[in-house]
């Protein structure tokens, strides 16, 4: 009876990995800083790793992490009044994404971004997003807000997600 529950085991473990390798994604985001640094930042840029999971069939829950970087406007730095920094974030967020049809599929992020650096304070992570699957990859449409003391830092942006 030990040895067919250890072999249960070891065979349940051996297909959960592999199931787990479906749902995990590596994702490279780029885009437009928007409200708050839209005057001082002109470049946004991300990388991810999520890890979702069916929860039904059109549903996956899951959990990412990441790093959020707004990069500078160089030519503000001519003038001293202007003096600011780049804007750097480790996020930790749940994930939800729900298949639309076949390849689209719609979703969320939210969990918080702590801030790196003297001019990032940390804040409510959020990042709705529409894709399309076409197959090892996904194509995405986000918005990303970092909210944190009333002032909102975000992006609008295109990515791109890679399956393991």
């Amino acid at each position: 009876m030990k040895k067919l529950f250890l072999l249960m085991a070891i065979l349940g473990l051996g297909l959960t990995s592999v199931k787990a390798q479906k749902h995990f994604t590596f994702g490279l985001n780029a885009g437009i800083p928007l409200s708050d640094v839209e005057d001082t930042h002109n470049f946004y840029g991300s990388a991810d790793i999520a890890y979702r999971v069916d929860i039904i069939k059109l549903l996956d829950i899951g959990g990412a992490i990441g790093y959020s970087h707004f990069f500078k406007d160089n030519d503000l730095q001519i003038f001293d009044a202007f003096d600011h920094d780049d804007l750097q974030f480790i996020t930790a967020a749940g994930t939800a994404r729900l298949r639309i049809l076949a390849i689209l599929f719609a979703g969320t992020d939210l969990g918080y971004a702590i801030g790196l650096g003297s001019d990032s304070d940390g804040g409510l992570f959020l990042r709705p997003h529409l894709g399309v699957n076409l197959g090892i990859a996904n194509v995405l449409v986000s918005y990303t807000n970092i909210s944190a003391d009333g002032d909102n830092v975000a992006s609008i942006n295109g990515g791109v997600e890679i399956k393991f």
